[in-house]
């Protein structure tokens, strides 16, 4: 009887340490196959996209760390919003292998890869291996039923998802400073590098990042009593250096003008999309908060900031994976309102989910209530197998029409003709001379028809160009009047929501 019960006791224990290691394993096979399948036609392309990548094309064919348009180069927009650790290893993709979507694409996948390897580092380090698998499977389940997620985002050229995987990388550095006293130096300039760093990545960072660091270094200070001086400060001077650093560099070099002129035009660039403070934008954007992860995420960090009270070392680990994502959605409603700015504190706030669900269902097994443990568990399982699956819909549903737009483009249309757009990615795609509109009316497009606010004013028409391109950004901000079109210009081809003009008037 006894070795019997020693050989099940055995087998038990073999079962507890090879499943962790198989659900990881097939967790690693579903993140690949979502990151891989279709990479060049799943999400199709858009303008922001086109938009970023101008930049390393430029870099790659003139040298220039600039956008580019018929008229010459322009020294602001996507270089002030997405910074040179994604603009730099994409530039090298194209030095190396070609100007394309999909080597553009890879660079980011490759940061999609180290955000999810880092989250789940992370959250095994805070909250143990079961939880840091649920996390990992709520990261691959982060969109929503109506917008996507770091999946989605992680496959395109944006500056979102390099942020998130320095920003988790940040937290990792921190959390190992924390628990290993004697490497806490080194731990806390780690921290401080990948912070900068994510700060460098994505301008919007600035607002939220810093501030959560030197509240977390003010907490330990006045109450945890769990750190040291080096984890107090360096994490957040060599952050704000690292973006102080990137941000003079682009005064001072990357622009035309003078300091003061170079100054001006990055403000402008920015755009009026951080505070808006429009009730209407406020409004999408709590209705959005409300649905990532089955409704969790709020309650979950809710949950997290009650944990946090506690005057320990653990909790002091945690701290900056939870104010960053608190303070993050405390901004977010006072913002335009794009579910993609939220995208930093959804994926940081799927920690917080896996923690409040692992806690909540052995709280309810712990207290005799296994029916509602298993509710519990069932509801968490539908709330990540319904994103999942609208995901694997956009990966297994391809558009190529951006790129047989690019091949009408480049069979019937002679390279050196002006083409009018607003398809940023067209620029990508072919290299013909593209003029787009001044990147200064971005910002009152956008208002204009996300906030229902003064329309846009453009004649880009004026000129009378040869041939225009109308597609999805194009069509939505109606940059160019429809009569004028219908008037002077002939449809000559059509590819998906893609549709090139050829002048026909005098």
């Amino acid at each position: 009887m006894v070795e019997q019960h020693a050989a099940v006791a055995a087998r038990a224990s073999a079962v507890s340490r090879v499943w962790p290691r198989l659900a990881l394993a097939g967790l690693v096979v579903l993140a690949l196959a979502l990151a891989l399948i279709n990479l060049p036609y799943a999400p199709r392309t858009w303008f922001d996209e086109g938009s970023h990548l101008h930049v390393p094309k430029t870099l790659v064919q003139h040298g220039v760390y600039a956008d580019i348009s018929s008229e010459g180069f322009r020294y602001y927009g996507p270089t002030v919003g997405v910074g040179p650790t994604v603009m730099l290893p994409i530039a090298a993709s194209f030095q190396l292998f070609g100007v394309g979507l999909a080597q553009g694409r890879a660079v980011i996948v490759i940061y999609l890869l180290v955000a999810l390897a880092a989250g789940y580092a992370l959250a095994r380090r805070l909250h143990g291996r079961g939880a840091a698998l649920l996390a990992l499977l709520l990261l691959l389940a982060s969109r929503t039923m109506g917008f996507e997620g770091l999946m989605e985002y992680g496959r395109q050229v944006l500056g979102e998802v390099p942020g998130v995987a320095f920003l988790f990388l940040g937290c990792l550095a921190w959390a190992r400073a924390v628990s290993e006293p004697k490497r806490a130096r080194t731990g806390a300039a780690l921290a401080g590098l990948c912070f900068g760093l994510a700060l460098v990545t994505k301008n919007q960072f600035v607002l939220i990042v810093p501030p959560a660091l030197a509240l977390a270094a003010l907490l330990d200070w006045r109450y945890y009593r769990a750190g040291n001086w080096w984890l107090r400060l360096l994490p957040t001077t060599l952050a704000c250096a690292c973006f102080g650093a990137w941000t003079l560099v682009q005064l001072q070099f990357l622009g035309p003008g003078s300091f003061a002129a170079n100054l001006a035009q990055t403000r402008q660039a920015a755009g009026g999309a951080i505070f808006v403070f429009d009730p209407a934008a406020t409004l999408r954007a709590v209705r959005y908060l409300i649905q990532p992860y089955g409704g969790l995420l709020l309650p979950a960090l809710a949950y997290a900031l009650w944990r946090s009270r506690a005057r320990t070392p653990g909790a002091l680990a945690e701290l900056p994976a939870v104010l960053i994502p608190v303070l993050w959605l405390c901004w977010y409603p006072l913002s335009l309102g794009w579910p993609r700015y939220a995208l930093p504190a959804v994926a940081l706030g799927a920690l917080a989910v896996a923690r409040l669900a692992v806690d909540a269902v052995a709280t309810l097994r712990a207290r005799g209530r296994p029916a509602l443990a298993w509710g519990a568990a069932l509801y968490l399982a539908l709330a990540i197998v319904a994103p999942l699956a609208l995901t694997w819909r956009v990966v297994l549903t391809p558009d190529d029409s951006a790129q047989r737009m690019a091949a009408y483009l480049d069979a019937h249309v002679p390279a050196a003709t002006v083409v009018e757009t607003w398809e940023q990615e067209l620029g990508v795609l072919t290299d013909h001379r593209y003029h787009y509109p001044p990147i200064q009316l971005l910002d009152t497009a956008v208002r204009g028809t996300w906030l229902g606010a003064a329309r846009l004013s453009y004649d880009g028409l004026a000129d009378r160009p040869a041939y225009v391109v109308v597609g999805p950004f194009g069509g939505w901000v109606g940059v160019y009047p429809a009569a004028t079109l219908e008037r002077n210009y002939a449809p000559e081809h059509s590819a998906g929501p893609y549709t090139l003009y050829r002048r026909v008037a005098p």
